[in-house]
């Protein structure tokens, strides 16, 4: 169907960006808030159309060979999405949060340029377009890493960047790869040639290429080394973007490479799979071993991350539409409880100038709202019903017990997914298990707040706890109620498994 709307919600942060790099620090913060809004209608204007199973679609005419098209299907728009939609509360929280930063014009300039590259990559239709967005979103979001610009934040932002160069030119050698051998770079021209790869002597690796290209993004294993040291360093609200939101870029790129390009089809014959879905559980088991040595409450967040994008490749790799599903459903739960996690860390940070583990002793008694939200995230992450995050587990854990009856893998494989499930669920309960309780039942330790007595008193104000009330309640909500991620999920794996 011919819609304006996937293009739309690309162009308006394109179009808004500079505007935000002009305007004052005030009036800048606030029209950054007034186009993440209007963005998060548009796409939020897809949804009837998509979930009727309907591909929205517009190209443009260059007058060059390559076209500038954009789409959108169940899987672009549940990222899109879940994208918008933590970037949009984001950008509220960060109104006060940002209110004593210095160049807050210039964080607006470039969080509007990522959210575009971000959408740009969700919703476009070329590979070509798909890389020039990727990038975009690497360069833009480098400059949210070395915001605070201290030693620390520029080390990270050189590693982050390199990265992402190395990352970017092993992706473009795939893309050339594919547009050679099957003479086209459309996706849904490459979806229709389910075939165009099997066979060739070169598909392992351009499929590996993916993985790595996107990888290097996602935090994936082992092009993961970035991640704890980028996360920490930048502005609390751009850590739960980059956590949130922009790791998830990569692994929709992951996605979109294995099921569209490659096609499960050939995936199936292709020992590399194997090798891909040992990297998925290498990063669930090192994410979450490194997140239980860690002090600093961000630190051990970004780990957590690294642990969490474990979940999506490894529902990918399963094979079986109970595990594509689960994996698509964590890429939206997980933004929402990332999103919880980082947010409320930075409001420890801000108020009381606490981000050790063991600063937030007691801190239940000084913000209340703060740590009830913060607890439902660590709830949600551990996956206990009727948080999201179990949601997420349970359909990833009928994905593995499905793998013998898809054929895609002996039992033997799939009951060894379930258990290393089940080992992070039970790690996860040992690092933030204890959080939570010393939160709120241990005593504080008032000698190492730092912050102001009128500080130290309450919860943040309005701009940056609504937000946090929205995505703390939000874990609880999707998962007594997770038709909207669930269907478009189901929508896409029945379409792949068709």
């Amino acid at each position: 169907m011919d819609s304006y709307l996937p293009f739309l919600a690309v162009l308006i942060p394109v179009v808004a960006a500079p505007l935000a790099g002009i305007l004052s620090d005030k009036v800048s913060n606030r029209f950054t808030v007034l186009c993440t809004v209007v963005t998060f209608l548009v796409v939020a204007k897809m949804y009837p159309l998509v979930s009727q199973g309907l591909i929205l679609e517009q190209a443009f005419d260059t007058g060059l060979r390559l076209k500038l098209s954009f789409m959108a299907d169940s899987l672009s728009l549940l990222v899109g999405m879940a994208s918008i939609g933590l970037w949009m509360l984001a950008s509220f929280y960060s109104v006060e949060y940002m209110l004593h930063e210095h160049h807050q014009r210039r964080y607006n300039l470039f969080s509007l340029l990522s959210l575009a590259g971000t959408l740009g990559v969700v919703f476009t239709r070329n590979l070509f377009t798909l890389y020039i967005f990727f990038e975009m979103l690497s360069m833009a979001s480098y400059v949210m890493v070395v915001h605070e610009q201290t030693k620390e934040a520029n080390k990270a932002g050189v590693k982050y960047l390199f990265m992402g160069i190395g990352g970017g030119l092993i992706l473009l050698l795939s893309i050339v790869a594919t547009y050679s051998i099957t003479g086209t770079c459309d996706l849904v021209e490459l979806a229709r040639m389910k075939n165009a790869l099997a066979g060739h002597p070169y598909t392992p690796l351009i499929l590996f290429g993916y993985v790595i290209g996107f990888g290097a993004k996602a935090g994936i294993f082992p092009v993961h080394i970035w991640l704890p040291d980028a996360h920490p360093v930048a502005p609390s609200p751009a850590s739960a973007l980059l956590s949130g939101v922009m790791i998830k870029a990569g692994a929709y790129g992951i996605i979109r490479a294995v099921i569209t390009i490659v096609g499960l089809e050939v995936l199936g014959q292709q020992p590399i799979i194997l090798i891909i879905m040992v990297m998925g559980m290498i990063n669930i088991f090192l994410g979450s071993a490194m997140a239980m040595k860690q002090t600093d409450i961000k630190r051990m967040l970004a780990y957590s991350s690294i642990s969490q994008i474990g979940y999506i490749i490894l529902g990918l790799t399963l094979l079986t539409p109970l595990g594509l599903l689960g994996g698509v459903v964590h890429i939206f739960n997980h933004a929402i409880i990332k999103g919880t996690l980082f947010l409320c860390a930075g409001a420890f940070i801000h108020q009381l100038g606490v981000r050790q583990l063991d600063e937030l002793k007691g801190i239940g008694k000084r913000m209340p709202l703060t740590t009830l939200c913060f607890s439902m995230g660590a709830l949600s992450m551990i996956g206990l019903p009727p948080f999201n995050g179990f949601i997420s587990k349970w359909f990833l854990a009928l994905g593995t017990l499905q793998v013998a009856k898809a054929g895609s893998y002996n039992m033997g494989i799939g009951i060894l997914a379930l258990l290393v499930l089940l080992l992070s669920s039970f790690m996860n309960l040992i690092y933030y298990g204890p959080i939570v309780y010393r939160a709120w039942f241990a005593e504080a330790d008032t000698g190492k707040i730092k912050g102001t007595a009128e500080q130290s008193s309450s919860d943040p104000g309005l701009w940056m706890m609504v937000p946090l009330l929205i995505l703390g309640f939000g874990t609880l909500f999707f998962g007594i109620f997770p038709q909207l991620p669930v269907q478009l999920a189901r929508q896409f794996s029945l379409l792949c498994f068709r």
